[in-house]
Order: C-alpha cells, then sequence, then structure tokens
C-alpha cells in the first residue's frame, strides 16, 4: 500500500506504506537488532567454547597442549577463529553500541535510575523529586549491567584479542618462541600479572553473555511456549556455571589448581 488515492487528498501516501517513514525506520530497526543478535549469539557460542578449552588446563598441561594442537592442526582453526571472533566482536559493538547512553546527561540518567532501582523496595519510597521513581525492575536492572559490562568487555576483551593474535601468527618478539597455543605460555601470561585483568575480564564477559542471551530468548521466543520462567533459568545456570568454571580456570592457570582433575 503506498497511495491513498482519495477525493479530498489525491496524493495521500499511507503512514504505514512500504515507501513512508515509518516503514522505513521499522525496518532499519529490525536489520539493526538482527545484526546485533546474531553476532552476539556468534560470541555467547564462542565464550562458552572457550572457557570450556581454557578449563583444560585442569587436567594438567598435556591436555590443554592437545586440544590446542587439535585447533592449530591439519586446519588452521585458532587462526581463523581469532580472525573471525576479532571482526564479530567490533561488528557487535558498533551495532549494540547504539543502546549505550552517549551524553554525559544520559548517562548520569542512568546512574540515577541504576541507584533508584538499588534503593527500591515493596513501596514507592524514592525520592518524589527525582523523575525516575519505580520499583525494582528484573529486565531493567539487567540491561544496566549488560551496559556497564559491555564497557569493560571493550576494552579488555579488546587487549586480550590483540594478546592471542600476537601469540597465535608470531613468536611474540621471543627468540625461539613457536608460534601458537600452549599451556606454556597461557600460563606464563596469567602468572605475569595478568590474572587480575583475565579475572574481571572472565567475570565481566561472562556477566555480559548471560543477560545477552536471556535478552535474545526473552525478545525472540518469550510470546510463545518458551515463557520467561524458562529463560531466567538458562540466565542463572549460564551465570553460575560459567563463573564457577571460570574462576577455577584462573586458578589453573595460575597454579594452584593446574592439573587438579588429572
Amino acid at each position: 500500500m503506498t497511495s491513498l488515492h482519495t477525493e479530498l487528498y489525491p496524493d495521500a501516501v499511507s503512514r504505514h506504506g512500504k515507501t513512508s517513514e515509518a516503514h522505513r525506520i521499522s525496518r532499519k530497526a529490525l536489520r539493526d537488532e538482527l545484526i546485533s543478535g546474531l553476532t552476539g549469539a556468534i560470541l555467547a557460542a564462542f565464550i562458552w567454547f572457550h572457557l570450556l578449552f581454557e578449563s583444560s588446563i585442569l587436567f594438567g598441561r598435556a591436555a590443554y597442549d592437545k586440544l590446542a594442537l587439535l585447533l592449530e592442526h591439519p586446519l588452521p582453526i585458532a587462526h581463523v577463529a581469532v580472525i573471525g571472533i576479532g571482526i564479530v566482536f567490533f561488528i557487535h559493538f558498533i551495532w549494540a553500541s547504539r543502546k549505550i547512553p552517549g551524553k554525559l546527561q544520559e548517562r548520569k540518567k542512568m546512574m540515577e535510575l541504576g541507584i533508584s532501582i538499588k534503593k527500591a523496595n515493596n513501596r514507592w519510597q524514592q525520592d518524589p523529586k527525582s523523575d525516575i521513581r519505580l520499583r525494582k525492575h528484573f529486565e531493567t536492572s539487567l540491561w544496566i549491567w549488560q551496559v556497564r559490562t559491555g564497557m569493560i568487555v571493550l576494552a579488555a576483551g579488546a587487549f586480550h584479542l590483540v594478546l592471542v593474535a600476537w601469540n597465535i601468527f608470531t613468536g611474540m618478539g621471543i627468540e625461539g618462541q613457536t608460534p601458537g597455543i600452549s599451556a606454556e605460555i597461557a600460563v606464563s601470561r596469567v602468572e605475569s600479572g595478568l590474572w587480575i585483568l583475565y579475572l574481571v575480564l572472565m567475570i565481566t564477559v561472562v556477566v555480559h553473555m548471560s543477560i545477552g542471551v536471556y535478552r535474545l530468548l526473552v525478545k525472540w521466543f518469550a510470546d510463545t511456549w518458551f515463557v520467561r520462567k524458562y529463560a531466567r533459568i538458562i540466565f542463572y545456570f549460564l551465570l553460575w556455571f560459567f563463573i564457577i568454571v571460570g574462576a577455577a580456570t584462573t586458578l589453573g592457570l595460575a597454579g594452584p589448581w593446574e592439573g587438579v582433575l588429572s
């Protein structure tokens, strides 16, 4: 539907026609949501695999090196993955950043929103002068934490991707060092003091991923047989399962729990 062809307005155009501004805006919004959601789903799946792969250090260095060898020979899976994930990572950031408050005033509003939710209880006991007055709201709280963790993941994750790419494609400037993934390099990175960075990155990326999966499920499937309760169960499972696995892996790479399951 494009033109209405009425007697009073022969050239009138429907507000909801395919050539209308509303239709164009809605199509762009849908495209942006699909790109953001698809790239987020790819990154979530990669995080699951990556954390499980790193947890092989709990079975000892030999198990870690054996898995690393499978990712590099006979096919250079690790080489392709680090490039592909790097591209998806930055595409996801560009499209997902549409929802991050860009102006200082908007960020202040978001901070006020977070404080209001934190202080909220069963009754309306908030500042009556504030234009943000609400009860605790699960989805809103998750959105705030997704924004917060997303900004940390962007900085720490970009550093980690560059470091891993440097490790996979070069000898990292160390004479006699063979390019590629190995338990020796992974352990040395953590033991050198980067365990703090990796612990922060692990926690924030798991929180961000768990919230992202929950919001994807609610956005695309909540009105079907897949009720919101199921999405919450998946959210809490992903959050605590990978927090535990990630914390144990960090301890394994740092030394105390290396090979504890072997």
